[in-house]
């Protein structure tokens, strides 16, 4: 299992950082690593790193003076990596300078210890949050991946306006990964997990995991802080699938983001995005009963161009449709009808947008994606009862030579309506 995109990421840390080296031999002991710190191995030269998936991000790494070796010519890319150890590479990596180490941003824990100077510079550069650590700083606890994203996406926020409003855009969007549903990750770290998927400095396990909890590796470390680099000082504008998750977080869906349509005026003149919709009624034909539409999520799987999302809903085992764009939508079904049958909740829904067809193939299990059963659709959605779940449809991606244009329209209880257009 890798950590990050093997093409984009770089895994390591170092352990040598000037004079830190001599202060180094007593706290190495503490976490395992040996006491032969003395000197940087030759770049070229370590031993344990032939064949492993990030030899050549190390190598890099080293050469740019990043990372260093033991002594005995090893690297251990697989060793974990402390909160010292991170702190110090972190401050080599990043563009953002201070001389201030102000007594106010001074954590505890840190008296006579040879990272002291290079945590607090972190604090003071707002990487580091001193409320994370009011019971001491631990400096040579290890590193876990949750504290590493965090001290990555708080660190790209101060370095950049567009940056920390993306963090605050995705505060309630939907990360592409099986621990939104099965658990793992918490609301409030959601938007430091989104900045750096969004900006693929860190892309997750295979699995689209992220393992928060674990510690950290220094192979991983390495190939990590290398697309930091390339990352810092540009705009979060810059980044699509940022974007795509910014958008799901302002509106629901990732629209306007990835497909031709717009939100258009309706016949009031007023235009609304899906982010009107939420906690809205809406009426099921023939008083079935109604529906709210928390998020709509698209895919254009005839394009190059793929969606964050396309792990979590495209399955590799379904043949989607042409010359369509793919709709999932997350709604809730409040049923007023003991005799609501899958074609009947279809035809009831009278959008074009939403449908009660139910997701397929292994993304169900895997990402844990509620949607409506196989069979006995009329006893799940008995009267009385309210379901939250996941269905598909597809909607036109091409408009057909005899339409200049093509639009849907979703329309509240209170008769406000939500209307998507695409024009020649």
């Amino acid at each position: 299992m890798v950590f990050l995109r093997k093409n984009k990421s770089i895994r390591g840390v170092a352990i040598l950082f000037g004079t830190a080296a001599l202060l180094l031999h007593d706290d190495a002991k503490a976490v395992g690593l040996t006491t032969e710190i003395a000197a940087a191995v030759p770049v070229r030269t370590f031993s344990d790193v032939g064949g492993h998936w990030a030899e050549s991000l190390i190598r890099k790494a080293a050469e740019l003076n990043l990372v260093q070796g033991y002594s005995d010519g090893t690297f251990h890319p697989d060793g974990k990596i402390t909160r010292a150890e991170f702190a110090a590479m972190l401050n080599r990596a990043t563009k953002q300078k201070t001389d201030t180490t102000a007594a106010e941003h001074s954590l505890s824990g840190l008296q006579n210890h040879w990272s002291q100077g290079e945590v607090n510079k972190l604090a003071v550069l707002g990487f580091i949050d001193q409320g994370d650590y009011k019971d001491g700083f631990s400096p040579d606890r290890e590193l876990t991946r949750y504290e590493m994203i965090k001290w990555i996406s708080s660190g790209l926020a101060q370095s950049e306006p567009s940056f920390k409003q993306a963090m605050e855009d995705t505060k309630g969007t939907l990360l592409p990964t099986p621990e939104t549903y099965k658990g793992g990750i918490a609301s409030d770290q959601i938007p430091y997990v989104a900045l750096v998927k969004g900006t693929g400095i860190v892309d997750g396990f295979e699995d689209s995991t992220f393992r928060l909890a674990q510690a950290t590796t220094r192979a991983e470390v390495s190939a990590i802080l290398m697309r930091f680099m390339e990352v810092e000082g540009n705009k979060a504008e810059q980044y699509k699938a940022l974007n795509e998750l910014r958008e799901v977080g302002l509106t629901g869906s990732n629209l306007t983001t990835i497909t031709k349509y717009k939100y258009v005026q309706d016949l009031s003149g007023e235009v609304r995005t899906f982010a009107y919709l939420k906690d809205k009624n809406i009426p099921l034909l023939g008083a079935l009963g109604k529906m709210k539409i928390h998020r709509i999520i698209i895919l254009d799987t005839n394009s190059e161009s793929s969606s964050i999302y396309s792990m979590m809903f495209q399955d590799k085992n379904v043949i989607p449709p042409k010359d369509m764009y793919m709709v999932f939508s997350d709604i809730t079904i409040n049923s007023n009808s003991n005799n609501i049958s899958s074609v009947a909740l279809g035809d009831a829904m009278g959008n074009g947008i939403t449908s009660s067809d139910r997701l397929t193939g292994e993304v169900i299990e895997r990402y844990a994606l509620d949607t409506l059963p196989r069979t006995n659709v009329k006893g799940f959605l008995s009267k009385g009862s309210q379901n939250r779940v996941w269905v598909t449809q597809s909607i036109k991606e091409i408009i057909p030579d005899n339409r200049s244009s093509v639009s849907y329209t979703i329309q509240t209880e209170s008769s406000d309506e939500v209307t998507i257009a695409m024009s020649k």
